[in-house]
């Protein structure tokens, strides 16, 4: 494990590496995070681990400030890995200049979370073009948790970065489905059963969609549980798989996304399934 702060000795550093696989965090690294890098290093010697809080996805300072920053135990999960190295740039080494760009990110990007979280994406999409442009890797890694997040990079990618294959692996949940994330850490111990209960809703909706239910009403009877346990919901949607498209009658490969707030703390999931029962 290799740890660099600066542009100057990271580029030093990858000089003359080839088949480099990179994985952008924010840290308050989990085992979801080390299921990216295991894949990594299954593919290649050179392993890019940025942990880096950007500023720019964050709809409000407060949110940013809540962020968990655990770069101490952060730097300990990832020391047992020999080939990572680890870039953790201060703010001035990302954006030297406070970063302004509007990106042409597709409509979908201003719908499910884009429509709660303005600005969001694109803000995402700054700092991969800044990120992508200095490691200049042959493969990044993402979790399927952030799906929308995934999909917007995968589009950013085909017309700015070709050459960059854009790799999605499952997403880990612990004992009780729930979708491990950084944000769990902001919940008490004894909350995350009650928040694994998102998962469980989502869950019996995808059931109930794949035995024939309509979708709408499959929603509306997740979104009245949830409620009842008091959550409030941004949303819940059935979308085609492949392109995050509205899901219409006839088609097969499907995903429900959903955001919710519990104890003012927002959760995204998901889950990727077919109409046939199969997922």
């Amino acid at each position: 494990m290799i740890k660099v702060e600066s542009v100057s000795g990271l580029r030093e550093l990858l000089n003359d590496k080839k088949n480099i696989v990179f994985i952008p965090t924010m840290g308050n690294l989990h085992e979801g995070h080390l299921s990216l890098i295991d894949q990594a290093t299954l593919i290649s010697r050179t392993v890019v681990v940025s942990i880096f809080i950007n500023p720019a996805q964050f709809n409000s300072s407060q949110d940013l400030e809540k962020y968990p920053r655990t770069i101490g135990q952060d730097i300990a999960l990832l020391r047992p890995y020999e080939n990572v190295i680890i870039f953790v740039p201060q703010l001035n080494e990302i954006y030297p200049e406070t970063p302004n760009k509007n990106y042409d990110l597709p409509p979908i990007a201003n719908e499910l979370c884009g429509k709660y979280r303005p600005g969001h994406f694109n803000g995402v999409i700054t700092v991969i073009d800044r990120l992508f442009n200095l490691i200049k890797p042959q493969a990044a890694i993402f979790g399927k948790k952030d799906y929308q997040q995934l999909y917007l990079i995968k589009e950013f990618s085909k017309v700015s970065y070709p050459t960059i294959e854009i790799i999605g692996m499952p997403t880990i949940r612990d004992g009780n489905g729930l979708a491990l994330s950084s944000r769990n850490n902001l919940f008490e111990k004894e909350q995350l059963i009650d928040i694994s209960f998102f998962n469980q809703s989502l869950t019996n909706i995808v059931h109930r969609a794949q035995s024939g239910e309509n979708y709408q009403e499959s929603i509306l009877f997740g979104i009245d549980a949830l409620n009842e346990r008091g959550w409030l919901i941004d949303y819940i949607e059935v979308r085609r798989s492949s392109d995050l498209k509205v899901a219409l009658p006839g088609d097969r490969h499907l995903i429900i996304l959903g955001a919710a707030n519990y104890k003012n703390i927002r959760l995204i999931d998901n889950i990727e399934f077919c109409i046939d029962g199969s997922n």
